[in-house]
């Protein structure tokens, strides 16, 4: 739906909201093949004559000032019948119909105004409108008043009385068959305070809303604050992006809390691991009406979050995009909260890191434990054969040289008694100190020669069978040597 006029588009025009109005009353539409046609599109803007009180968290109109309506009909399809109770009736005009209603009792109707060329003011007559198929028809109804006020207007101790009443202003289309009115379609405004008085008189409220603060240089507000949105549901709501040079601070004292529980950072883990992390943009329709960049942006969906941290997304009212699409209970979603999951699942990562090195560690001590019990194993098996093969030749060696030294002293006692001349030959061959076992064999069986050339019966200092037995023994070691 486009029109040359797109003043209402602003995202920083201040209007009244509005919403459908007793939807279960509208009465479909059909074409001339009797088939249903969609709903017309409908929108309904107050142009002038409603202001915002902060004071009074409603919009104000002052019974002798004038205000204005632009509606908007969009129609799909060439409409020719309506639904009745007694079937399809041919359609005979459209009008458009303004009437007020009690907040706290909407059957009961307010009629409403018109100020005429010359000042006088009369009932307000429906507003006759022609539809075009496929087209969108604008129509404008101005100087309009309420024929009354709303009860309770006078403050209470310059307050807003709490007992104020309040209306609405009911815009609709109707079709008329039969000289009987139905409604298609039909919108009413948010609450209304309509005053006989000057809004002068109301001025020190504002007053009393912004003064100075106690501190130097501050400015205390009583209320709610909201910028590029007339709107706000909480302390400060802003449309736009925040600059913040310095830091957002949260109070965190003990003493100021109460059922502190420690988390189990292993669920913190299992949420955060659950959340999907997109990048999407948001629609120009949303993002020109929340006055933001429509830029890309990395986040979460309120939706996916909704289903695995609940506390986390909360509602923020509906919103009415520039389009005229409106979301309903729009979600929004807290980031603080976000933000503590993953400090508790970055605190469970960090156990599970502790762990693993542990585990590390101890495997690298077992691992150099089996390397070492590996290389004994195998040093005992090489040392079990060499030092049992290195005992028995150390024990070989060490015997041979014994029996040695006792024959050599034997033949040497025997020699000198009864062959003086041989005995230079055996001085010679035992000083030969450097012959090897080859030479120290031969001498050996010189020796032994030389014993049995000139062993007698009558030897007096050694006999005959000891010098036999001794001469079998050197053999016979000897023989263990050559093996």
């Amino acid at each position: 739906m486009q029109d040359s006029d797109n003043s209402y588009l602003d995202p920083n025009y201040q209007c009244i909201k509005w919403q459908p109005h007793q939807q279960n009353k509208w009465t479909p539409l059909y074409d001339a093949n009797c088939k249903e046609l969609p709903m017309p599109t409908y929108r309904v803007d107050a142009d002038k004559g409603f202001n915002f009180s902060l004071a009074d968290d409603a919009f104000v109109c002052q019974k002798k000032n004038h205000f204005q309506v632009t509606v908007y009909i969009g129609m799909l399809g060439d409409p020719k019948y309506i639904k009745t109770s007694d079937g399809l009736q041919p359609i005979d005009c459209f009008y458009l119909k303004l009437n007020g209603v009690k907040v706290e009792a909407v059957n009961q109707s307010i009629s409403v105004e018109q100020s005429q060329s010359d000042r006088s003011k009369r009932p307000f007559k429906p507003v006759m409108v022609t539809l075009p198929s496929e087209q969108v028809t604008k129509v404008t109804v101005g100087r309009l008043h309420f024929s009354e006020t709303t009860a309770n207007n006078m403050r209470k101790k310059g307050k807003p009385n709490p007992d104020q009443r309040y209306f609405m202003l009911v815009v609709a289309l109707h079709a008329q068959s039969h000289s009987q009115s139905y409604t298609v379609a039909a919108q009413a405004s948010e609450r209304i305070i309509v005053r006989a008085s000057n809004p002068g008189q109301f001025e020190s409220d504002s007053e009393v809303l912004w003064q100075r603060g106690q501190l130097p240089d501050s400015v205390y507000h009583h209320g709610r604050v909201g910028i590029n949105t007339d709107r706000p549901d909480e302390a400060l709501v802003v449309h736009g992006n925040l600059k913040v040079m310095g830091s957002l601070v949260h109070p965190s004292d003990i003493r100021a809390k109460e059922n502190v529980q420690e988390v189990n950072t292993t669920d913190n883990l299992k949420r955060i691991s659950q959340m999907r992390l997109v990048h999407y943009q948001y629609k120009p329709e949303f993002a020109a009406t929340v006055g933001i960049e429509n830029t890309a942006e990395t986040g979460v969906i309120a939706q996916e979050v909704q289903q695995i941290l609940p506390e986390a997304v909360k509602e923020g009212g509906d919103v009415v995009c520039s389009n005229g699409e409106t979301i309903s209970n729009l979600l929004v979603v807290n980031k603080d909260l976000i933000f503590m999951e993953n400090v508790g699942a970055v605190k469970e990562l960090c156990k599970l890191t502790d762990n693993l090195e542990t585990r590390i560690d101890e495997l690298e001590r077992w691992s150099r434990k089996l390397a070492k019990l590996r290389r004994l194993d195998s040093m005992k098996s090489t040392v079990s054969g060499s030092t049992v093969s290195f005992f028995f030749c150390m024990l070989n060696s060490y015997f041979v040289y014994i029996v040695y030294f006792i024959l050599i002293c034997n033949m040497f006692v025997y020699v000198c008694t009864n062959h003086q001349g041989k005995c230079l030959v055996l001085l010679t061959l035992l000083g030969n100190k450097s012959f090897s076992d080859s030479d120290s064999d031969y001498n050996f069986n010189v020796i032994c020669v030389l014993l049995l050339q000139n062993s007698a019966p009558d030897q007096g200092c050694i006999s005959q069978r000891f010098m036999q037995g001794t001469i079998l023994a050197l053999v016979i070691v000897m023989a263990f040597r050559l093996d």
